[in-house]
């Protein structure tokens, strides 16, 4: 291997960009970025020996960092249909979805509207993106009320509509009503933004309590189920399925890389909403459309989660069990007993020397055989590291224990 004279140039010409304060400065990143014994992220899978394992740092792990759960980017159907659609119609569609799709996306839309039993459907590349769709339905007649926890991707789109932004504490529904008065005050229609099942606490939001307000203030109601979709409801419908309030939800947005094995993201509502989404959401618009190879397996995996209920039953189980062996150790956790489990590590100080400590713990943890995504501030509160323990159908008993034994040994409660 020689040198590499054109990197070595990028390379100094960044350098030179940061140090003219192009580049605003970031002590976090500068202190653990070039940490790579402790560094969690962009890690590569450099294997899956079973599906609910993973190797990293050569080292074979419980993959305990997963959010696929249903655990059907393994199954093999899926892997199928997306092997098919690549032979049959190319990795690209080449464009925007207004300049055309393959007849698999209409599929993936109609077979989503009726597995959420909503009017109309819109897909987007990416989950992120089907939340940035809502900005062009946030306009300066409407006050956007928003749960203080929500996803980034949440965040961005009400920064870039027009409406006036508030923000409530974490499924405080009396906060949530006295900014409904607010709203009604200034003759603005409310529009409460949250998610269904949050991805880092774990806890769900008080759906019945928010449909109430919305119906007796007006306005409207907006779910990201992006955690909950595909797992919770007797037919994995989400949040309204499980609360018998989905009549109560005017939009649901949610992703395709979590419960149902592929990448994509969606947006369903009610026919006008989706007909405003199509032409007005330009974070869709100005993308190019999903890759057919990722619409058939997103297609075949839905059509086998409502086929086969024994799937969701497995990462029930998987959840029981993971919360059983937690409560056990003395672990603080959530009234509902998710699959996905945020625990703090590190000592309670204060600084870089809480989150060093966190970062070493996460490390030690892969090291024993547990693989776990670690959340830093200002993704999570507080000066705390946060690491997320999720379970999946494809975790075998064996593998649960393994990672409570791991969290008993190196997180204490």
């Amino acid at each position: 291997m020689g040198d590499h004279p054109v990197r070595e140039e990028v390379s100094n010409h960044i350098d030179r960009m940061t140090m003219t304060g192009w580049i605003a400065d970031a002590p976090l990143l500068d202190e653990f970025t070039s940490r790579r014994d402790i560094y969690p992220y962009y890690h590569v899978i450099e294997d899956r020996p079973t599906p609910g394992e993973v190797v990293v740092d050569g080292i074979r792990a419980v993959n305990a960092a997963s959010t696929d759960y249903l655990g059907l980017t393994a199954d093999s159907s899926v892997r199928a249909a997306a092997s098919q659609a690549a032979a049959e119609y190319g990795t690209c569609c080449t464009g925007s979805p207004m300049l055309g799709t393959v007849r698999l996306h209409h599929e993936l839309e109609e077979e989503l509207a009726d597995f959420l039993r909503r009017p109309a459907v819109m897909l987007t590349v990416t989950g992120f993106q089907a939340n940035l769709t809502l900005s062009s339905l946030f306009d300066t007649g409407h006050m956007v009320i928003a749960d203080q926890h929500i996803h980034a991707s949440l965040l961005e789109s009400l920064r870039l509509g027009r409406a006036e932004c508030r923000r409530f504490g974490h499924n405080d529904v009396s906060h949530a009503e006295r900014l409904m008065r607010i709203a009604a005050d200034k003759g603005k229609v409310p529009v409460i933004v949250t998610e269904g099942a949050f991805s880092l606490g774990g806890d769900l939001c008080p759906v019945p309590e928010l449909a109430a307000l919305v119906k007796r203030y007006g306005g409207g109601l907006i779910i990201d189920g992006a955690h909950d979709i595909g797992v919770l409801g007797t037919n994995g419908r989400g949040v309204g399925e499980h609360f018998d309030v989905e009549e109560g939800i005017d939009l649901v947005t949610g992703t395709l890389c979590k419960a149902f094995g592929s990448v994509g993201g969606f947006v369903a509502g009610s026919v006008k909403a989706i007909r405003s989404l199509r032409h007005l959401g330009n974070a869709a618009m100005y993308s190019a459309s999903m890759a057919p190879s990722s619409a058939a397996a997103a297609l075949a995996a839905v059509r086998t989660a409502r086929a086969r209920p024994e799937i969701r039953a497995a990462l029930w189980e998987s959840a029981r069990r993971l919360h059983r062996g937690l409560a056990q150790q003395g672990h603080r956790l959530p009234s509902w007993p998710g699959p996905a489990v945020a625990l703090p590590a590190g000592k309670p100080e204060q600084g870089l020397k809480t989150l060093e400590d966190g970062l070493k713990t996460w490390r030690a943890m892969l090291e024993a055989g547990v693989y776990t995504g670690a959340f830093l501030p200002p993704s999570v509160a507080g000066d705390r590291l946060v690491l997320r323990i999720s379970v999946t159908a494809a975790h075998t008993p064996q593998q649960v224990d393994r990672i409570l034994e791991v969290v008993g040994e190196l997180l204490p409660p």
